[in-house]
């Protein structure tokens, strides 16, 4: 998934609006070009003009990851494997000061949302990895 135009990667934890749902993700690779991350900025600063709660937009740029238990751990993290479901509706979702991803599980009813993060951390250099 990396890719050369790549400005910041995002590794963040994940978690739905299910107690018996067994199949999920457990983090969203993001890598954030120039152009998204200028967007973010944009869409944040027509939430505080609005006075909106938040703005969302259609936003596939998610990679889905589990962890993977039976791998050494990587760099002192936890080993992730690819996720083999699938997603639907994914979603960015902008407010004044920080950001999100949501979606659903595909042919399912469970929603699923990445943590937040706040926009001031997409001038930070160094990769946001929270596993």
């Amino acid at each position: 998934m990396t890719e050369t135009n790549t400005v910041k990667r995002l590794i963040i934890p994940m978690h739905d609006n299910s107690e018996f749902f067994s199949d999920n993700a457990d983090y969203a690779i993001i890598d954030l070009d120039a152009a998204l991350i200028e967007r973010i900025k944009k869409l944040a600063v027509v939430v505080r003009q609005m006075k909106a709660n938040k703005i969302s937009e259609f936003n596939h740029t998610c990679d889905f990851r589990t962890v993977d238990w039976d791998a050494e751990p990587d760099n002192g993290k936890v080993a992730m494997k690819e996720f083999e479901g699938r997603m639907e509706c994914s979603t960015l979702n902008v407010t004044d000061s920080d950001f999100f991803w949501s979606g659903y599980y595909k042919h399912t009813d469970v929603r699923w949302e990445t943590d937040t993060v706040l926009i001031k951390s997409l001038d930070e250099p160094d990769i946001l990895d929270e596993r």
